[in-house]
């Protein structure tokens, strides 16, 4: 292929688009199955390292994390 021709120089792209998706694709499926497999060890309370995300709930009464800011002025 020389970069003079359109036709080929098309051909090449289309390839190399093409394998670009299907690496996507196979990318985007590992990540779904390592997503998967993660909440399944998170719901599961004998695996240690990964425990249950808290509840919305317990958080609100804990106040903001550290470091959020608190929706109050510095108002003196």
């Amino acid at each position: 292929m020389t970069e003079t021709d359109p036709g080929g120089l098309a051909d090449h792209l289309e390839d190399e688009a093409d394998e670009l998706e299907r690496r996507s694709d196979k990318l985007q499926q590992e990540t779904e199955e390592v997503s998967q497999e993660w909440q399944r060890k998170r719901s599961d309370p004998s695996v240690p390292g990964a425990p249950e995300p808290p509840d919305d709930e317990d958080q609100s009464e804990e106040g903001p994390p550290t470091g959020a800011p608190s929706g109050k002025g510095d108002e003196d």
